[in-house]
């Protein structure tokens, strides 16, 4: 594969980078924008490639430090009225260590992520208020929307996620449901058919990926399989044709850093075996967090991702950066799977 099917978003920015295909085209990338897995302070920023452009242009500060603290984990969606929502958190720091939680919060954009305006106590749960949030907001229907958190218990305790809905486009957020039985950590989101909710969840033992599905009908969640290996996560998920949903997931163990993806074919009942479409070799320390937005009609793709090391910028590899990635979702399909994911795909 060719560097030119790499783009650089920002150099110097560890990343965690959420990315979202506004109906105008325009991209929008949202990001933690210090060189560092967190021990750094730093701010949560929006960068646009304009549907006519090839470059990024950083636009705006989407959520603002506290003093000694970051902002660095985030779920990002559109509300049903077209409006960018993120939520976000962060941690206070000292001496490049956490000292405490800075804040579950709410960022809105009504321009296309050029202004944001931050709300630092949003209507939410008072018991998700000191939980992470992470993924996509996705809607559900007019007006409903949902979006996943978790609460770590520090390292060795099983961590907690819980799905949280809003019935008015995002302003406030009064129900929320538990994922499964304490071993749930990231938790991406994916709208199925009659009100229902897949979900890729991380889990917290050995850090592979299963799924999840929600009813909206019956409020309860039922296992429906692991789809990774240990140590690949997190994920995103999107729809891809009618019937069809793609998950990009992380690859991190050691020797194999980068992100794969597999494909579902009957909206998450089954997947096809995983393709591997980007390593960063031996090198890469940190990478991941990869999120995938369908470019057009053609299956042309983008993913967005970060690493510390990418041997394709030799002299300067070893340096933190949020790339996004160009691929083509046919390229990895026979022709009869071609035929089905063509159907109705989604752009």
């Amino acid at each position: 594969m060719a560097q030119s099917d790499l783009s650089v978003v920002a150099t110097n920015a560890c990343g965690w980078p959420n990315l979202t295909k506004l109906l105008n085209g325009d991209l929008i990338c949202i990001y933690f924008n210090a060189p560092s897995h967190g021990q750094m302070e730093g701010d949560l920023v929006c960068s646009v490639q304009k549907l006519s452009q090839k470059k990024w242009k950083k636009t705006a500060i989407v959520s603002r430090r506290p003093p000694k603290g970051n902002r660095m984990h985030l779920a990002v969606g559109q509300a049903n009225n077209g409006d960018l929502l993120c939520f976000s958190s962060g941690f206070l720091l000292n001496k490049k260590k956490f000292v405490g939680f800075a804040g579950h919060w709410l960022s809105r954009s009504q321009d296309g992520g050029i202004t944001w305006d931050e709300v630092k106590n949003p209507a939410i749960p008072s018991k998700l208020t000191t939980c992470i949030p992470y993924g996509r907001i996705v809607s559900l229907g007019p007006k409903l929307l949902a979006y996943s958190c978790y609460r770590s218990q520090g390292r060795g305790n099983p961590s907690e996620s819980w799905v949280c809905f809003s019935e008015d486009d995002g302003w406030t957020w009064k129900k929320y449901y538990k994922l499964g039985n304490n071993d749930s950590n990231e938790v991406a989101l994916c709208p199925l058919p009659q009100g229902k909710l897949l979900a890729a969840v991380r889990t917290h033992v050995d850090h592979h990926l299963k799924t999840e599905e929600f009813s909206l009908n019956t409020r309860r969640w039922k296992s429906t399989g692991d789809v990774s290996l240990p140590m690949q996560h997190p994920a995103d998920l999107i729809q891809v044709g009618s019937n069809c949903i793609l998950m990009t997931y992380g690859l991190r163990n050691r020797g194999l850093m980068g992100f794969a993806a597999r494909i579902s074919l009957d909206m998450g009942n089954t997947w096809l075996p995983p393709w591997t479409l980007h390593q960063c070799g031996k090198r890469a320390s940190d990478i991941g967090y990869p999120s995938t937005v369908c470019l057009d009609n053609k299956g042309n793709m983008m993913t967005a991702f970060y690493t510390d090391y990418e041997p394709r910028f030799k002299k300067s590899a070893a340096k933190y950066r949020v790339i996004v990635k160009n691929w083509n979702i046919f390229d990895w399909m026979s022709i009869e799977n071609r035929k089905t994911v063509s159907s109705g795909l989604q752009f």
